[in-house]
């Protein structure tokens, strides 16, 4: 079943008068939309940035059921599926958030701005200008994995007259060509000396609380990221981007501290759909992280129920291991990412309880390692307390986008691409060392003083040049444990990991069907009031032949030229 995505796009556009739960004000102001001036533009940015981290239904759908599946991060306990990568059900929330809440606010915070008498509308200058950076992000991020969508004639509904139902579709090409261009010009506003005191958002801003020096730098990122989605398209403008940013006199996020990353109380998002319980790491991750000593493991996943010699012995002998098994002395074991797995007689512990006893007591366990959920959902700690982690841009994301682009000879960078390589690596430990504290892992050991360094001394961890675009990849994907798109857009963009890899191959499931790339699109009903732009919109992608069927979640978006 489809959804009709021009719904959300109609919700949105009258949810300008209508909702968000600092709208109530509105109700009595519905005969003079200008009337909306009087809100303080702050409060109105607090929900749209609220809303980009808030739908637990995304969580669920999107990244537990399907993308961390497509992408090998989640495995289920006992085994995928034969067709675990021909799913896709309530997937695309992103959509309907964009419609119904992340846009509907940070357009009502730049409008409110806008129709503000001159000399008031000076001081609100770079408040305008910080809505327009999550509004960016979050349209980038609907556009990421849908191709065209309403952008620019989006949300005027409320505000012209007659009301504006019919928003074109901006393709993405386009629209990532008008995102750069408004990042820029934002940019610009921030770094400006304006002749009045400016009145920022404070903690009405969830991420930087109205740091200007801070939000340059995000909006420079984000330049940086959505460039990156040029690599197979426009490598020239790519490059052109690339250096501009990496040569700003602010530059880009360049410490852990100036991290775009949202902290946000245990309960925040409902979520009980973020619990990735009965879901294990994939076998080859877990094993590479443990061989190279990787810190991030125990941050990861849960140790394997069988943890020491005694205790495989005693399996063993119990008729719960397989007699051919041997201990390899690993604490932590992933599980089989490719179905056919489970008929090889070798592997029968990976795919059932073991039921066993051990010094006089029963044992009920299993083999592979469990995801750490509380680091997915701070309330799942023994206490309920802790503080859950939304990262959207890095210091880390933003080294390892560097290294590629310097090892890949796309950047002028002052930087090498192992020195860069190193830092990303060294920042995403000590992130989330961090975030393993604030989350309240359970039983959580902190860094310690040399793991880093021996981790950087290990055999394909070492920077190598004859497989720096490789691992530089393989660490990325590591590094965006907690940001499944990105995970996803990383393997569409650079095709690593790969089952075909040297540092860290992931499984072949290719005889199961292609990895999904995009979400589906489905042509709207006659009696749809945007039908023709809508329509015009999926013609004009099916132009391109690697877009295919409109259902089909294995075509290929612009940015992901095959």
């Amino acid at each position: 079943m489809f959804i009709n995505k021009n719904i959300y796009v109609y919700l949105g556009l009258l949810l300008l008068a209508f909702s968000s739960c600092s709208r109530s004000k509105f109700a009595a102001m519905n005969t003079d939309p200008d009337a909306v001036l009087v809100i303080d533009p702050a409060t109105e940015l607090t929900p749209g940035e609220l809303s980009i981290h808030s739908n637990n239904f995304e969580v669920f759908y999107d990244f537990v059921r399907n993308i961390n599946p497509w992408t090998q991060k989640y495995v289920g306990l006992t085994g995928n599926s034969a067709t675990f990568q021909q799913s896709g059900g309530n997937i695309n929330n992103r959509w309907g958030t964009f419609y119904g809440g992340v846009g509907t606010n940070l357009a009502d915070v730049m409008h409110i701005i806008d129709i503000m008498p001159a000399d008031k509308k000076a001081q609100y200058a770079f408040l305008r200008a910080i809505a327009g950076i999550p509004y960016a992000y979050y349209a980038f991020y609907v556009s990421d994995a849908n191709g065209s969508m309403p952008y620019t004639q989006a949300f005027r509904a409320r505000y012209t007259t007659p009301p504006l139902l019919t928003p074109q579709y901006d393709p993405q090409q386009a629209l990532f060509d008008t995102l750069d261009a408004q990042l820029k010009a934002i940019v610009a506003v921030l770094k400006s000396n304006p002749s009045v005191n400016q009145i920022l958002p404070g903690n009405n801003d969830i991420y930087y609380q109205g740091n200007v020096q801070n939000w340059i730098k995000a909006a420079n990122s984000l330049r940086l990221k959505i460039a990156m989605r040029l690599m197979k398209r426009n490598p020239t403008k790519l490059t052109a981007i690339a250096n501009e940013v990496i040569n700003d006199p602010v530059g880009l996020i360049s410490s852990v501290a100036e991290d775009w990353v949202f902290y946000a109380g245990p309960g925040f998002g409902n979520g009980g759909n973020s619990n990735p319980g009965a879901l294990c790491g994939e076998i080859n991750t877990v094993s590479f992280m443990w061989k190279t000593q990787d810190p991030r493991t125990r941050i990861f996943y849960q140790k394997s129920g069988i943890t020491s010699q005694a205790m495989f012995d005693s399996a063993q002998a119990q008729g719960q291991i397989p007699a051919s098994a041997t201990w390899d002395g690993q604490s932590y074991r992933g599980q089989f990412a490719n179905p056919g797995a489970s008929q090889n007689p070798a592997n029968a512990a990976y795919f059932k309880t073991l039921n066993f006893s051990f010094n006089g007591a029963q044992q009920s366990v299993n083999y592979p390692s469990q995801i750490q959920q509380t680091l997915t959902y701070a309330a799942y700690n023994s206490n309920g307390n802790g503080t859950n982690v939304f990262p959207v841009i890095t210091y880390a994301d933003v080294c390892f986008m560097r290294a590629e682009l310097a090892a890949g000879g796309l950047s002028s960078d002052p930087l090498t691409p192992a020195q860069l390589y190193y830092n990303g690596i060294t920042a995403s430990i000590t992130n989330y060392d961090h975030w393993g504290k604030t989350t309240q892992l359970p039983d959580y050991t902190p860094l310690g003083s040399n793991e880093i360094t021996n981790y950087l001394a290990q055999p394909g961890v070492v920077f190598d040049p004859t497989h720096a675009i490789e691992q530089i990849c393989v660490q990325e994907y590591l590094n965006f444990y907690i940001n499944p798109n990105e995970t996803w857009a990383l393997i569409k963009r650079t095709g690593y990991p790969s089952a075909t890899g040297a540092i860290m191959p992931l499984e072949d499931v290719s005889t199961y069907g292609a990895m999904p790339r995009r979400y589906s699109a489905s042509y709207p009903s006659l009696g749809d009031l945007n039908f023709n732009n809508a329509t015009q919109a999926i013609d004009d992608m099916r132009k391109d032949p690697s877009y295919g069927d409109p259902s089909d979640i294995t075509g290929h978006v612009w940015w992901d030229a095959p």
